[in-house]
């Protein structure tokens, strides 16, 4: 653990910086023993017993920021992710460098908070490398909501609401900016380094910088498990650990060939989550499990629409005919992934069920209340998102501008 001006770090080391795979789709990473236990591990917290979860809770902040020391030079700097790029990294000391890299119209919008950051993010007295996702600048609103006044802001798919006259909102209202840390980097250069994601990481806000806290406390006990969820929950665990086993020899065969077995793993977590950010669900097992084959040949033929050279075509068509053959002969097993899934969601959405009950900041998407976007939970070195479906699917409508 480090320890810099007044606020603490605690980390692991040996995390790579890696995409946080759903819950669910941890299954088909060759990890569904992993998938089980972390359920099993949320039955203990949620019962009152000993858990050694790590619970962050996801803000839809937008764009992300990457801020800090940098260690070659000892200079503060600020950026997006492209901080981290290979080639043209675009590290930001100094407004003239944010003009330099953000200089084309449509850039004026993120060139502008990267600008506040600068100016404000120096005084949290950041020692380190960290990223965090913006959530306002000069750009919070006022509502009256059911009489009362709020302040609000949107980065992304998600407006957050604040009673103005509440200790948070009066910190909202002074601040110049709002950005929530969840992220520490470690290394020599900023473009080496590795990420701790979901680290204890607390930083005190100050005047001109709203900071909140995204570490998940539930003081009062109140998303504890009553004797009759419990046992529904179990059960759904217990489902899904023997629909597991039943496909155990599929799950085992694309874990071991990954992506080289016909795109299997990475064209099922497409399916997945195409029907639950189209709103279709996994809802049906049979029908699921059979609409698979469709979607995998359609996604084959696009992938050989895009091959330029015969050669290739006929190699992804070889492909395609092997994969939908491969399919029906592990049609049985498949249906028991499906099984699995639906059975590890179901048990997912009750945790999130009892987490949101926790008291927090009020949410909405197009106006309409909506829970949090989620939470990333930890367990034995492994990080895994829970996010809401509702989520899921508003978010895919947000148009993405902050990549660059």
């Amino acid at each position: 653990m480090d320890s810099h001006k007044g606020y603490k770090i605690c980390y692991n080391r040996d995390m790579k910086n890696t995409h946080l795979e759903h819950l669910e789709d941890n299954i088909l990473n060759g990890s569904p023993k992993e998938t089980i236990d972390f359920l099993k591990s949320f039955g203990h917290m949620l019962t009152g017993r000993k858990s050694n979860l790590t619970i962050s809770t996801k803000w839809d902040g937008s764009p992300a920021i990457v801020c800090g020391i940098d260690p070659q030079t000892d200079r503060f700097f600020v950026g997006t992710k492209s901080v981290f790029n290979k080639f043209n990294p675009k590290v930001c000391y100094t407004e003239t460098d944010i003009d330099l890299y953000y200089f084309a119209p449509d850039d004026e919008q993120l060139a502008n908070k990267l600008k506040v950051c600068l100016k404000y993010l120096p005084t949290l007295g950041i020692r380190g490398m960290v990223q965090g996702d913006l959530l306002f600048t000069n750009d919070t609103q006022y509502a009256n909501l059911d009489g009362e006044r709020y302040i609000t802001f949107t980065p992304n798919a998600i407006t957050y609401a604040v009673p103005v006259d509440s200790l948070k909102g009066i910190s909202i209202t002074e601040a110049e900016l709002g950005i929530v840390f969840h992220t520490v980097y470690l290394g020599d250069t900023i473009q080496t380094s590795t990420a701790s994601v979901n680290a204890q990481l607390k930083i005190p806000s100050t005047k001109e910088c709203y900071v909140p806290d995204a570490n998940f406390v539930d003081e009062s006990g109140i998303t504890k498990f009553n004797v009759r969820d419990s046992a529904k929950y179990t059960a759904l665990i217990n489902r899904a650990s023997g629909s597991i086993h039943k496909s155990k020899e599929f799950l085992k065969l694309i874990h071991e060939y990954g992506t080289s077995k016909f795109l299997m793993a990475t064209l099922f977590k497409q399916f997945f989550n195409e029907r639950i950010r189209t709103g279709k669900g996994v809802v049906d097992t049979k029908r699921v499990a059979g609409d698979f084959a469709l979607f995998y040949a359609r996604k084959m033929d696009e992938e050989i629409g895009k091959k330029k050279t015969e050669t290739t075509k006929k190699r992804y068509m070889h492909m395609k005919n092997m994969g939908l053959k491969f399919i029906e002969k592990f049609e049985l097993e498949i249906y028991f992934v499906v099984a699995s899934y639906i059975s590890v969601r179901t048990a997912k959405k009750m945790v999130l069920s009892q987490l949101n009950k926790v008291d927090r900041i009020k949410t909405f998407v197009n106006k309409v209340p909506s829970q949090p976007e989620g939470y990333v939970v930890s367990y034995k070195g492994t990080n895994l998102k829970f996010v809401d479906d509702d989520f899921r699917q508003a978010n895919i409508t947000v148009v993405k501008s902050w990549t660059k």
